[in-house]
Protein backbone atom coordinates (compact mmCIF):
# COMPACT_ATOMS: atom_id res chain seq x y z
CA UNK A 1 0.00 0.00 0.00
CA UNK A 2 1.75 3.18 -0.67
CA UNK A 3 -0.24 6.83 0.30
CA UNK A 4 0.10 9.61 -2.79
CA UNK A 5 0.81 12.98 -1.82
CA UNK A 6 -3.01 14.50 -1.50
CA UNK A 7 -4.13 18.20 -3.11
CA UNK A 8 -3.82 21.52 -0.27
CA UNK A 9 -6.96 23.27 -0.35
CA UNK A 10 -8.50 26.00 1.39
CA UNK A 11 -11.58 25.88 3.34
CA UNK A 12 -14.65 28.00 4.34
CA UNK A 13 -15.47 27.02 7.89
CA UNK A 14 -18.87 28.28 7.58
CA UNK A 15 -20.32 27.17 4.51
CA UNK A 16 -18.48 23.80 3.71
CA UNK A 17 -19.39 20.34 5.26
CA UNK A 18 -17.90 19.97 8.22
CA UNK A 19 -17.43 16.04 8.23
CA UNK A 20 -15.58 16.92 5.04
CA UNK A 21 -13.40 19.34 6.19
CA UNK A 22 -12.52 17.46 9.41
CA UNK A 23 -12.80 13.61 8.56
CA UNK A 24 -10.00 13.05 11.24
CA UNK A 25 -9.73 14.04 15.35
CA UNK A 26 -5.57 14.82 14.97
CA UNK A 27 -4.53 17.85 12.49
CA UNK A 28 -2.01 18.69 10.70
CA UNK A 29 -3.00 21.98 10.52
CA UNK A 30 -2.13 21.97 6.43
CA UNK A 31 -4.89 24.29 5.36
CA UNK A 32 -5.86 27.41 7.24
CA UNK A 33 -9.52 28.07 7.62
CA UNK A 34 -11.32 31.15 6.04
CA UNK A 35 -15.08 32.62 6.43
CA UNK A 36 -16.12 35.21 9.52
CA UNK A 37 -16.12 34.16 13.20
CA UNK A 38 -17.18 36.77 15.57
CA UNK A 39 -14.59 38.21 17.55
CA UNK A 40 -15.60 37.57 20.71
CA UNK A 41 -15.13 33.80 19.72
CA UNK A 42 -11.97 34.52 18.17
CA UNK A 43 -10.82 35.95 21.59
CA UNK A 44 -11.96 33.26 23.29
CA UNK A 45 -10.65 30.45 21.51
CA UNK A 46 -7.06 32.36 21.16
CA UNK A 47 -7.24 32.49 25.12
CA UNK A 48 -8.11 28.69 25.90
CA UNK A 49 -5.57 27.02 23.40
CA UNK A 50 -2.92 29.13 25.02
CA UNK A 51 -4.45 27.85 28.53
CA UNK A 52 -4.02 24.55 26.88
CA UNK A 53 -0.59 24.63 25.69
CA UNK A 54 0.23 26.19 28.78
CA UNK A 55 -0.79 22.60 30.81
CA UNK A 56 1.00 20.96 28.06
CA UNK A 57 4.27 22.92 29.32
CA UNK A 58 4.03 22.67 32.84
CA UNK A 59 3.38 18.83 32.92
CA UNK A 60 5.96 18.45 30.56
CA UNK A 61 8.55 19.15 33.20
CA UNK A 62 6.89 16.88 35.85
CA UNK A 63 8.85 13.49 36.24
CA UNK A 64 6.68 12.09 39.18
CA UNK A 65 4.31 10.11 36.07
CA UNK A 66 5.36 6.54 35.86
CA UNK A 67 3.71 6.12 32.56
CA UNK A 68 2.30 8.13 29.87
CA UNK A 69 -1.20 6.91 30.90
CA UNK A 70 -0.69 8.67 34.49
CA UNK A 71 0.38 11.66 32.34
CA UNK A 72 -2.39 12.26 30.47
CA UNK A 73 -4.62 11.30 32.94
CA UNK A 74 -3.41 14.25 35.42
CA UNK A 75 -3.36 16.43 32.10
CA UNK A 76 -7.00 15.51 31.57
CA UNK A 77 -8.34 16.68 35.27
CA UNK A 78 -6.37 20.01 34.77
CA UNK A 79 -7.70 20.78 31.69
CA UNK A 80 -11.59 19.97 32.54
CA UNK A 81 -10.73 21.77 36.08
CA UNK A 82 -10.04 25.17 33.68
CA UNK A 83 -13.27 23.81 31.45
CA UNK A 84 -11.60 23.15 28.40
CA UNK A 85 -13.48 19.77 27.85
CA UNK A 86 -13.29 19.55 24.63
CA UNK A 87 -9.77 19.38 24.82
CA UNK A 88 -10.08 16.57 26.63
CA UNK A 89 -12.15 14.51 24.22
CA UNK A 90 -9.82 14.84 21.26
CA UNK A 91 -6.66 14.12 24.08
CA UNK A 92 -8.22 10.48 23.81
CA UNK A 93 -9.80 10.32 20.37
CA UNK A 94 -9.35 7.41 18.59
CA UNK A 95 -8.98 9.01 14.78
CA UNK A 96 -11.66 8.52 12.64
CA UNK A 97 -14.81 6.26 14.60
CA UNK A 98 -17.65 9.16 15.41
CA UNK A 99 -18.70 12.00 13.00
CA UNK A 100 -21.13 13.19 15.11
CA UNK A 101 -21.83 17.32 15.55
CA UNK A 102 -20.01 17.33 18.73
CA UNK A 103 -17.14 15.59 17.17
CA UNK A 104 -16.92 17.91 13.86
CA UNK A 105 -17.63 21.18 16.50
CA UNK A 106 -14.46 19.90 18.86
CA UNK A 107 -12.12 19.38 15.66
CA UNK A 108 -13.15 23.18 14.24
CA UNK A 109 -12.82 24.69 17.37
CA UNK A 110 -9.17 23.03 17.30
CA UNK A 111 -8.51 23.68 13.74
CA UNK A 112 -9.41 27.84 14.81
CA UNK A 113 -7.72 27.86 18.10
CA UNK A 114 -4.34 26.83 16.47
CA UNK A 115 -4.02 28.86 13.76
CA UNK A 116 -5.12 32.25 16.17
CA UNK A 117 -2.35 31.01 18.27
CA UNK A 118 -0.25 30.63 14.96
CA UNK A 119 -1.13 34.25 13.90
CA UNK A 120 -0.28 35.41 17.79
CA UNK A 121 3.11 34.15 18.07
CA UNK A 122 4.65 33.75 14.19
CA UNK A 123 5.96 37.37 15.21
CA UNK A 124 8.44 36.78 17.51
CA UNK A 125 11.51 34.87 17.89
CA UNK A 126 11.46 33.23 21.45
CA UNK A 127 7.22 33.40 21.38
CA UNK A 128 7.21 30.97 18.16
CA UNK A 129 9.59 28.50 19.63
CA UNK A 130 7.74 27.82 22.83
CA UNK A 131 4.50 27.26 20.29
CA UNK A 132 6.04 24.82 18.13
CA UNK A 133 7.43 22.97 21.06
CA UNK A 134 4.37 22.89 23.21
CA UNK A 135 2.40 21.91 19.65
CA UNK A 136 4.31 18.81 19.05
CA UNK A 137 4.35 17.97 22.78
CA UNK A 138 0.56 17.79 22.12
CA UNK A 139 0.54 16.47 19.32
CA UNK A 140 2.76 13.29 20.64
CA UNK A 141 0.17 12.42 23.48
CA UNK A 142 -2.91 12.94 21.07
CA UNK A 143 -1.03 10.59 18.75
CA UNK A 144 -0.99 8.02 21.37
CA UNK A 145 -4.40 7.26 21.69
CA UNK A 146 -4.50 6.83 17.63
CA UNK A 147 -5.90 2.84 17.15
CA UNK A 148 -4.74 1.10 14.21
CA UNK A 149 -7.40 2.50 11.93
CA UNK A 150 -6.85 6.30 12.86
CA UNK A 151 -3.23 5.79 11.86
CA UNK A 152 -3.83 4.58 8.61
CA UNK A 153 -6.74 6.95 7.79
CA UNK A 154 -4.09 9.67 9.09
CA UNK A 155 -1.29 8.16 6.78
CA UNK A 156 -4.03 8.70 3.18
CA UNK A 157 -4.99 11.94 4.32
CA UNK A 158 -1.55 13.36 4.41
CA UNK A 159 1.12 14.52 2.19
CA UNK A 160 4.03 11.93 4.05
CA UNK A 161 5.91 9.73 2.37
CA UNK A 162 5.01 6.13 3.37
CA UNK A 163 4.80 2.72 2.06
CA UNK A 164 3.55 -0.07 3.96
CA UNK A 165 5.95 -3.23 2.91
CA UNK A 166 4.64 -6.53 1.79
CA UNK A 167 4.90 -9.86 3.81
CA UNK A 168 7.56 -10.88 1.36
CA UNK A 169 9.59 -8.02 2.20
CA UNK A 170 9.14 -8.75 5.88
CA UNK A 171 9.89 -12.09 5.88
CA UNK A 172 13.14 -11.27 3.87
CA UNK A 173 14.68 -8.86 6.28
CA UNK A 174 12.72 -10.51 9.80
CA UNK A 175 16.63 -10.94 11.58
CA UNK A 176 17.27 -7.36 10.72
CA UNK A 177 14.01 -6.26 12.22
CA UNK A 178 14.15 -8.20 15.48
CA UNK A 179 17.40 -6.28 15.79
CA UNK A 180 16.26 -2.82 15.46
CA UNK A 181 13.00 -3.37 17.51
CA UNK A 182 13.75 -5.53 19.94
CA UNK A 183 10.59 -4.79 21.86
CA UNK A 184 8.43 -6.41 19.36
CA UNK A 185 7.44 -10.18 20.14
CA UNK A 186 5.94 -11.55 16.94
CA UNK A 187 7.40 -9.51 13.72
CA UNK A 188 4.82 -11.64 11.89
CA UNK A 189 1.95 -10.50 13.53
CA UNK A 190 3.31 -6.56 13.28
CA UNK A 191 3.14 -3.72 10.51
CA UNK A 192 6.06 -2.14 9.36
CA UNK A 193 6.62 0.65 7.25
CA UNK A 194 9.55 1.86 4.95
CA UNK A 195 10.61 5.99 5.02
CA UNK A 196 13.44 8.23 3.58
CA UNK A 197 15.87 7.65 7.12
CA UNK A 198 15.80 11.47 7.07
CA UNK A 199 12.11 11.58 7.83
CA UNK A 200 13.06 9.85 10.85
CA UNK A 201 16.32 11.10 12.69
CA UNK A 202 15.54 10.53 16.27
CA UNK A 203 14.84 6.45 15.41
CA UNK A 204 18.72 6.84 13.66
CA UNK A 205 20.11 8.46 16.76
CA UNK A 206 18.85 5.81 18.97
CA UNK A 207 19.47 3.20 17.31
CA UNK A 208 15.94 1.88 16.67
CA UNK A 209 15.47 1.19 13.22
CA UNK A 210 16.76 -0.68 10.55
CA UNK A 211 18.26 1.02 7.04
CA UNK A 212 18.80 -0.10 3.94
CA UNK A 213 19.61 1.68 0.51
CA UNK A 214 18.49 5.14 2.26
CA UNK A 215 14.86 3.51 3.55
CA UNK A 216 14.12 3.16 7.06
CA UNK A 217 11.96 0.48 8.09
CA UNK A 218 9.83 0.73 11.17
CA UNK A 219 7.15 -0.45 13.14
CA UNK A 220 3.57 1.25 13.26
CA UNK A 221 4.28 1.39 16.95
CA UNK A 222 7.00 4.38 15.68
CA UNK A 223 5.34 6.22 12.82
CA UNK A 224 4.85 8.83 15.82
CA UNK A 225 8.24 9.70 14.68
CA UNK A 226 7.49 10.17 11.41
CA UNK A 227 4.53 12.34 11.85
CA UNK A 228 6.25 14.49 14.44
CA UNK A 229 8.86 15.08 11.72
CA UNK A 230 6.28 16.25 9.16
CA UNK A 231 3.93 17.96 11.72
CA UNK A 232 7.59 20.04 13.00
CA UNK A 233 8.01 20.65 9.20
CA UNK A 234 5.10 22.01 8.35
CA UNK A 235 4.80 24.36 11.31
CA UNK A 236 8.41 25.86 10.05
CA UNK A 237 7.85 26.22 6.40
CA UNK A 238 4.65 28.11 7.03
CA UNK A 239 5.22 30.58 9.19
CA UNK A 240 6.64 33.26 6.09
CA UNK A 241 2.83 32.90 5.50
CA UNK A 242 1.49 33.40 8.27
CA UNK A 243 4.03 36.33 9.30
CA UNK A 244 3.29 37.92 5.62
CA UNK A 245 -1.05 37.48 6.42
CA UNK A 246 -0.81 39.37 9.79
CA UNK A 247 1.54 42.50 7.98
CA UNK A 248 -1.70 42.23 5.30
CA UNK A 249 -3.91 42.58 8.31
CA UNK A 250 -2.31 45.73 10.28
CA UNK A 251 -4.79 47.91 9.62
CA UNK A 252 -7.11 46.46 11.70
CA UNK A 253 -6.19 48.14 14.95
CA UNK A 254 -8.83 45.85 17.46
CA UNK A 255 -7.33 42.68 15.76
CA UNK A 256 -3.41 43.42 15.83
CA UNK A 257 -3.57 44.88 19.17
CA UNK A 258 -4.96 41.45 20.90
CA UNK A 259 -2.43 39.09 18.77
CA UNK A 260 -0.16 41.27 20.34
CA UNK A 261 -1.33 40.84 23.67
CA UNK A 262 -2.56 37.54 24.07
CA UNK A 263 1.51 35.83 24.37
CA UNK A 264 0.79 38.06 27.80
CA UNK A 265 -2.03 39.21 28.24
CA UNK A 266 -3.67 36.19 30.01
CA UNK A 267 -2.33 32.91 32.19
CA UNK A 268 0.89 32.31 34.55
CA UNK A 269 3.13 32.89 31.71
CA UNK A 270 3.17 36.48 32.65
CA UNK A 271 0.54 36.42 35.05
CA UNK A 272 1.09 39.42 38.16
CA UNK A 273 2.58 38.04 41.64
CA UNK A 274 2.39 39.65 44.57
CA UNK A 275 3.53 38.87 48.14
CA UNK A 276 0.59 41.01 50.35
CA UNK A 277 3.28 40.49 53.55
CA UNK A 278 5.95 43.01 54.43
CA UNK A 279 9.39 41.55 53.87
CA UNK A 280 12.33 42.40 55.70
CA UNK A 281 15.68 43.54 54.18
CA UNK A 282 17.83 42.12 56.60
CA UNK A 283 16.08 38.62 55.04
CA UNK A 284 17.26 39.20 51.65
CA UNK A 285 20.79 37.58 51.38
CA UNK A 286 18.67 34.28 53.59
CA UNK A 287 16.29 34.56 50.49
CA UNK A 288 18.34 34.92 47.78
CA UNK A 289 19.74 31.47 48.62
CA UNK A 290 16.74 29.67 49.28
CA UNK A 291 13.75 30.93 47.42
CA UNK A 292 15.19 33.40 44.74
CA UNK A 293 14.93 31.95 41.19
CA UNK A 294 18.29 32.11 39.67
CA UNK A 295 18.25 35.35 37.72
CA UNK A 296 16.97 37.31 40.80
CA UNK A 297 19.91 35.64 42.88
CA UNK A 298 22.64 36.19 40.20
CA UNK A 299 21.12 40.13 40.58
CA UNK A 300 21.15 40.16 44.62
CA UNK A 301 24.77 38.66 44.84
CA UNK A 302 26.08 40.89 42.17
CA UNK A 303 24.61 43.98 43.50
CA UNK A 304 26.42 42.86 47.29
CA UNK A 305 29.95 42.33 46.02
CA UNK A 306 30.48 45.16 43.57
CA UNK A 307 27.90 47.52 45.03
CA UNK A 308 26.59 48.64 41.36
CA UNK A 309 24.03 47.55 39.16
CA UNK A 310 23.07 48.60 35.44
CA UNK A 311 19.79 50.32 34.54
CA UNK A 312 18.08 47.47 33.19
CA UNK A 313 19.66 45.12 35.80
CA UNK A 314 18.12 47.65 38.44
CA UNK A 315 14.87 48.10 37.43
CA UNK A 316 14.38 44.05 37.08
CA UNK A 317 15.34 43.52 41.01
CA UNK A 318 13.48 46.46 42.25
CA UNK A 319 10.40 45.45 40.80
CA UNK A 320 11.40 41.97 41.99
CA UNK A 321 11.95 43.15 45.62
CA UNK A 322 8.71 45.16 45.43
CA UNK A 323 6.70 42.30 44.51
CA UNK A 324 8.17 40.25 47.12
CA UNK A 325 6.30 42.64 49.82
CA UNK A 326 9.75 44.97 50.66
CA UNK A 327 8.73 48.41 51.23
CA UNK A 328 9.51 51.63 49.77
CA UNK A 329 10.81 52.19 52.56
CA UNK A 330 13.10 49.51 53.00
CA UNK A 331 14.38 49.62 49.33
CA UNK A 332 15.13 52.86 50.12
CA UNK A 333 17.19 52.10 52.44
CA UNK A 334 18.97 48.70 50.91
CA UNK A 335 19.22 50.62 47.78
CA UNK A 336 21.18 53.22 49.51
CA UNK A 337 23.10 51.22 52.03
CA UNK A 338 24.46 49.07 48.74
CA UNK A 339 25.36 51.79 46.57
CA UNK A 340 26.87 54.27 48.46
CA UNK A 341 30.09 51.83 49.34
CA UNK A 342 31.02 53.46 45.42
CA UNK A 343 28.96 56.64 45.13
CA UNK A 344 28.73 59.39 47.88
CA UNK A 345 25.19 59.89 49.92
CA UNK A 346 24.15 62.85 47.85
CA UNK A 347 24.34 61.60 44.65
CA UNK A 348 22.07 58.75 45.17
CA UNK A 349 19.50 60.81 46.81
CA UNK A 350 19.82 63.04 43.74
CA UNK A 351 19.97 60.72 41.09
CA UNK A 352 19.15 57.09 42.05
CA UNK A 353 16.66 57.81 44.98
CA UNK A 354 13.64 59.46 42.49
CA UNK A 355 14.15 56.36 40.18
CA UNK A 356 13.00 54.14 43.20
CA UNK A 357 10.30 55.80 44.32
CA UNK A 358 9.24 55.71 40.41
CA UNK A 359 8.81 52.14 40.68
CA UNK A 360 6.82 52.10 44.00
CA UNK A 361 4.27 54.68 41.88
CA UNK A 362 5.81 58.22 43.95
CA UNK A 363 7.12 59.86 40.90
CA UNK A 364 6.42 60.96 37.54
CA UNK A 365 2.77 59.78 36.31
CA UNK A 366 2.57 57.43 39.83
CA UNK A 367 1.83 54.33 38.01
CA UNK A 368 2.13 51.26 39.85
CA UNK A 369 4.34 48.62 37.76
CA UNK A 370 4.42 45.23 38.63
CA UNK A 371 7.64 43.08 38.46
CA UNK A 372 8.98 42.04 35.19
CA UNK A 373 7.52 38.10 34.02
CA UNK A 374 9.95 35.47 32.10
CA UNK A 375 8.97 36.31 28.51
CA UNK A 376 9.88 40.15 28.96
CA UNK A 377 13.27 38.80 30.70
CA UNK A 378 14.09 36.46 28.40
CA UNK A 379 13.73 38.58 25.45
CA UNK A 380 15.62 41.46 27.11
CA UNK A 381 18.96 42.49 25.71
CA UNK A 382 22.02 41.78 27.59
CA UNK A 383 25.66 43.96 27.21
CA UNK A 384 29.05 42.96 28.27
CA UNK A 385 29.35 43.94 31.74
CA UNK A 386 25.26 43.48 32.80
CA UNK A 387 23.80 40.60 34.98
CA UNK A 388 19.79 41.14 34.70
CA UNK A 389 17.98 39.06 32.20
CA UNK A 390 17.44 34.99 31.89
CA UNK A 391 21.12 33.25 33.25
CA UNK A 392 19.85 30.28 31.31
CA UNK A 393 19.41 31.95 28.00
CA UNK A 394 22.19 35.18 28.13
CA UNK A 395 24.72 33.45 30.51
CA UNK A 396 27.57 31.24 28.47
CA UNK A 397 27.04 27.61 29.32
CA UNK A 398 30.00 27.25 30.73
CA UNK A 399 30.00 30.52 33.26
CA UNK A 400 26.02 28.59 34.44
CA UNK A 401 27.61 25.07 35.02
CA UNK A 402 30.14 26.82 36.77
CA UNK A 403 27.69 28.64 39.15
CA UNK A 404 25.59 25.71 39.54
CA UNK A 405 28.42 23.44 40.91
CA UNK A 406 29.26 26.36 43.11
CA UNK A 407 25.55 26.61 44.48
CA UNK A 408 26.27 22.62 45.40
CA UNK A 409 24.15 21.82 42.55
CA UNK A 410 25.06 17.36 41.61
CA UNK A 411 26.95 17.23 38.57
CA UNK A 412 23.92 15.34 37.01
CA UNK A 413 21.49 18.06 37.49
CA UNK A 414 24.31 20.64 36.68
CA UNK A 415 24.31 18.84 33.38
CA UNK A 416 20.33 18.49 32.69
CA UNK A 417 19.93 22.13 33.35
CA UNK A 418 23.01 23.12 31.07
CA UNK A 419 21.38 20.95 28.51
CA UNK A 420 17.97 22.06 28.71
CA UNK A 421 19.06 26.03 28.34
CA UNK A 422 21.45 25.26 25.30
CA UNK A 423 18.27 23.61 23.81
CA UNK A 424 16.48 26.79 24.14
CA UNK A 425 13.97 24.84 26.86
CA UNK A 426 14.91 28.03 29.45
CA UNK A 427 11.59 27.64 31.96
CA UNK A 428 11.85 23.99 31.99
CA UNK A 429 15.72 24.46 32.96
CA UNK A 430 14.27 26.64 35.93
CA UNK A 431 11.84 24.73 37.31
CA UNK A 432 14.56 21.65 37.33
CA UNK A 433 16.92 24.14 39.25
CA UNK A 434 13.48 25.04 41.61
CA UNK A 435 13.56 20.61 41.98
CA UNK A 436 16.66 20.32 43.47
CA UNK A 437 16.94 23.01 45.61
CA UNK A 438 13.47 22.04 46.97
CA UNK A 439 13.50 18.26 46.26
CA UNK A 440 9.80 18.31 44.46
CA UNK A 441 8.33 20.18 41.78
CA UNK A 442 6.11 23.21 41.95
CA UNK A 443 2.69 22.95 42.19
CA UNK A 444 2.17 25.63 39.39
CA UNK A 445 4.28 26.17 36.46
CA UNK A 446 7.33 28.69 36.80
CA UNK A 447 6.64 31.37 34.28
CA UNK A 448 6.97 34.21 36.61
CA UNK A 449 10.21 35.24 39.00
CA UNK A 450 7.80 36.65 41.64
CA UNK A 451 5.83 33.02 41.42
CA UNK A 452 8.69 31.23 41.73
CA UNK A 453 9.44 32.97 45.04
CA UNK A 454 5.86 32.53 45.71
CA UNK A 455 5.92 28.64 45.70
CA UNK A 456 9.16 27.88 47.18
CA UNK A 457 8.05 29.78 50.75
CA UNK A 458 4.53 27.57 50.73
CA UNK A 459 6.81 24.69 49.98
CA UNK A 460 9.49 25.66 52.77
CA UNK A 461 6.62 26.87 54.79
CA UNK A 462 4.89 23.38 54.72
CA UNK A 463 8.00 21.12 55.01
CA UNK A 464 9.42 22.64 57.92
CA UNK A 465 7.32 24.01 61.11
CA UNK A 466 10.41 26.05 62.25
CA UNK A 467 10.28 27.99 58.39
CA UNK A 468 6.53 28.32 58.85
CA UNK A 469 6.97 30.37 62.32
CA UNK A 470 9.93 32.10 61.02
CA UNK A 471 8.37 33.22 57.83
CA UNK A 472 5.19 34.28 59.94
CA UNK A 473 7.09 36.24 62.58
CA UNK A 474 9.60 37.93 60.25
CA UNK A 475 6.30 38.97 57.82
CA UNK A 476 4.42 40.38 60.60
CA UNK A 477 6.55 42.31 62.83
CA UNK A 478 9.13 43.95 60.20
CA UNK A 479 11.99 44.12 62.30
CA UNK A 480 14.98 44.48 60.85
CA UNK A 481 18.48 44.16 62.48
CA UNK A 482 20.98 46.95 63.34
CA UNK A 483 23.19 46.99 60.00
CA UNK A 484 19.86 47.95 58.13
CA UNK A 485 18.55 50.24 61.25
CA UNK A 486 14.97 51.44 61.76
CA UNK A 487 12.17 49.40 62.11
CA UNK A 488 10.69 49.56 58.71
CA UNK A 489 7.24 50.99 58.67
CA UNK A 490 4.43 48.98 56.11
CA UNK A 491 4.12 51.67 53.31
CA UNK A 492 0.79 52.86 53.06
CA UNK A 493 0.23 52.02 49.51
CA UNK A 494 1.79 49.09 49.82
CA UNK A 495 -0.94 47.28 52.06
CA UNK A 496 -1.77 46.02 48.57
CA UNK A 497 -0.17 46.99 45.19
CA UNK A 498 -2.91 48.53 43.97
CA UNK A 499 -3.24 51.81 45.52
CA UNK A 500 -2.02 54.72 43.16
CA UNK A 501 -4.62 55.49 40.97
CA UNK A 502 -3.42 57.31 37.14
CA UNK A 503 -6.91 59.27 37.15
CA UNK A 504 -6.48 59.71 33.41
CA UNK A 505 -6.99 56.07 32.86
CA UNK A 506 -9.90 55.66 35.66
CA UNK A 507 -11.58 58.80 34.21
CA UNK A 508 -11.39 60.09 37.54
CA UNK A 509 -10.80 64.18 37.64
CA UNK A 510 -7.86 64.54 39.94
CA UNK A 511 -8.11 66.39 43.32
CA UNK A 512 -6.15 69.82 43.32
CA UNK A 513 -2.78 69.83 44.36
CA UNK A 514 -1.97 70.98 47.65
CA UNK A 515 1.44 72.81 47.23
CA UNK A 516 1.48 74.45 50.92
CA UNK A 517 3.28 72.68 53.71
CA UNK A 518 0.17 72.10 55.66
CA UNK A 519 -0.33 68.33 56.50
CA UNK A 520 -2.33 66.18 54.92
CA UNK A 521 -4.53 65.73 57.63
CA UNK A 522 -5.85 69.09 57.88
CA UNK A 523 -6.67 69.41 54.08
CA UNK A 524 -8.80 66.34 54.80
CA UNK A 525 -10.72 67.62 57.36
CA UNK A 526 -12.08 70.47 54.94
CA UNK A 527 -14.03 67.83 52.86
CA UNK A 528 -17.66 67.62 54.19
CA UNK A 529 -17.96 64.43 52.28
CA UNK A 530 -14.96 61.39 52.75
CA UNK A 531 -14.08 59.95 49.58
CA UNK A 532 -12.72 56.54 49.45
CA UNK A 533 -9.68 55.96 47.95
CA UNK A 534 -9.47 54.11 44.49
CA UNK A 535 -7.55 51.06 43.83
CA UNK A 536 -5.80 51.33 40.66
CA UNK A 537 -4.42 48.70 38.75
CA UNK A 538 -1.18 47.73 38.75
CA UNK A 539 0.30 47.83 35.18
CA UNK A 540 3.28 46.24 33.74
CA UNK A 541 6.35 48.25 32.77
CA UNK A 542 7.22 46.78 29.64
CA UNK A 543 3.61 47.86 27.99
CA UNK A 544 3.88 51.16 29.58
CA UNK A 545 7.18 51.99 28.48
CA UNK A 546 9.82 51.85 25.80
CA UNK A 547 13.03 50.65 25.84
CA UNK A 548 14.31 54.38 25.58
CA UNK A 549 11.88 55.41 28.34
CA UNK A 550 13.02 52.52 30.74
CA UNK A 551 16.62 53.66 30.37
CA UNK A 552 15.66 57.60 30.78
CA UNK A 553 14.05 56.21 34.39
CA UNK A 554 17.22 55.07 35.65
CA UNK A 555 19.22 57.40 33.33
CA UNK A 556 22.53 58.03 36.03
CA UNK A 557 25.00 55.09 35.62
CA UNK A 558 28.93 54.95 36.91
Amino acid sequence: MEYTKRRRYTVNVETHDLQEIYQHDLQMYDFPPTGEIPFVEFQQLGMERLKLLQHIENHAVRTDFKTLHDRKQNLSTALEKDGLKYFVHLLYAKGCKSTTEVDLQYRKKDHLSHFIMRLSYCQDQEHLMWFINQEVELFKLRFNSLDKDGIEKLLSIHNIECQQITPEERHEIREELYSSTPKLVNIELSEFYKVPFRKVTDLVRSRRVYITEGMAYIAQADLVSLFVSHFRANLHDSLEYTKNYVSNISDDERLISFLKSLPGSFSGMTRVVWTSTSTPIDKLDELSRTSYPLCMRSLHEALRTQHHLKNSARIQYNLFIKGIGVTLEDALRFWKIELTKKIDPDKFDKQYAYSVRHMFGKEGKQTNYTPLGCPKIISSAVGPGEYHGCPYKHMDHESLRQKLFGYGIPAESVNEIAELSKDGHYLIACTTYFKVLHNRLPDRAITHPNGYFVESRAILAKDDPTESDSQERFTQSGRTSERFSNTPRMDKSMGTPLRNVDRSILGTPPRSINKSNTPVRKVERVSVTPVRATKATPKRIDTNLNEDEIAELMSEDM
